[in-house]
């Protein structure tokens, strides 16, 4: 998996208007950019996730914070 693969998955996590691909997400838990919250295990970006994304995720850090 790429870095740009990987940043899009975390956008897929942060984004209600993209679709989150389950098989992508799982990765992401193992390399400790996303973790699993909540009874429903919804995904959330790790600090190394929001940092990973940069730019990219600033817009969405405020309703994730």
């Amino acid at each position: 998996m790429t870095e740009a693969e990987r940043i899009a998955a975390l956008l897929d996590i942060v984004d209600v208007d993209r679709t989150q691909d389950a098989g992508v997400s799982a990765q992401l838990v193992v390399f400790g950019l996303a973790e699993r919250f909540g009874k429903s295990g919804k995904l959330r970006p790790t600090n190394a996730g929001w940092n990973l994304m940069g730019p990219q995720g600033r817009a969405f850090r405020t309703e994730y914070g």
